[in-house]
């Protein structure tokens, strides 16, 4: 696996070639050093924990980003667990599933790009990570318990339709604060129900949420909605279609675009 700098952040082109989860390693460095993974490499030398444990702590402390090369289809168990320094991760669309823990307590992982193929998340997979928006792709439809448990930013989760949560998926999250549920304990039936639905009551926020939409798609219902101010129109949770576009990591087309586009068409330009 290859390991370089990318855009200023230390970027590991995962590969599958080798497993990065250590569980022995992991468990010598907990029975001495219950936080240590917060604490610099610097302060490491004189710790009652073997060199393996710390070339394999301070390793793992240094990836900022996470590329997932095509041809990949799982990310095992564990793989990225505690790895606290990552902020972006880019999954190939040859990713089908992600599996219990491989991303939990990344506490920085603020981006995520999943594949468009994915059809698996475990449980806990993004356990305590920091993302503030997550958009689940068509094919994904079973996500594990606690799987974005403990994401205190996340306010957008766009769900497929026929996806099924399991318990206390997004609990401690942003976006259970802004409903009517207990963000510690709810019925996930009702939670899930509400989740699919939440962007079904009005047409640009369901294809500002989409994957891979056109200028024209977003252009022609804008204007079926009224012209540009329908992108500043909250849903039920405070979300505008200006924001699920933004955040819409499989969208290449931005709202200053659509506008654009809008006073062209209207002036008879275009």
């Amino acid at each position: 696996m290859r390991v370089a700098t990318v855009n200023g952040l230390v970027t590991l082109f995962y590969d599958g070639s080798r497993e990065l989860w250590n569980q022995a390693l992991d468990i010598e460095w907990c029975l001495v050093y219950d936080v240590g993974g917060r604490q610099s490499p610097d302060n490491w030398k004189n710790w009652e924990v073997s060199d393996e444990c710390k070339r394999y702590k301070r390793e793992r402390l240094t990836w900022q980003q996470v590329i997932v090369v095509d041809g990949v289809t799982e990310i095992p168990k564990a793989t990225f667990n505690d790895c606290h320094h990552i902020k972006r991760v880019i999954l190939a669309d040859t990713v089908i599933r992600i599996e219990q823990g491989a991303f939990s307590f990344c506490w920085n992982l603020a981006f995520i790009k999943l594949s468009l193929n994915l059809e698996f998340i475990g449980n806990d997979a993004f356990e305590w990570c920091e993302l503030s928006s997550v958009f689940l792709p068509p094919r994904c439809r079973r996500i594990g318990d606690y799987a974005f448990s403990g994401n205190v930013r996340l306010e957008i989760l766009n769900v497929p339709h026929d996806a099924e949560l399991g318990e206390l998926a997004v609990r401690s999250t942003k976006l259970l604060d802004r409903s009517l549920f207990d963000n510690q304990s709810y019925n996930r039936e009702e939670v899930n129900t509400w989740l699919r639905n939440i962007i079904n009551d009005d047409a640009l926020h369901k294809v500002c949420c989409s994957f891979y939409p056109t200028l024209d798609m977003i252009l022609d219902t804008m204007i079926e909605k009224g012209g540009p101010k329908a992108f500043k129109e909250e849903n039920s949770i405070g979300i505008t279609p200006s924001r699920y576009l933004k955040e819409n990591p499989y969208a290449d087309v931005n709202e200053k675009e659509v506008i654009e586009s809008y006073i062209l068409k209207i002036s008879g330009e275009r």
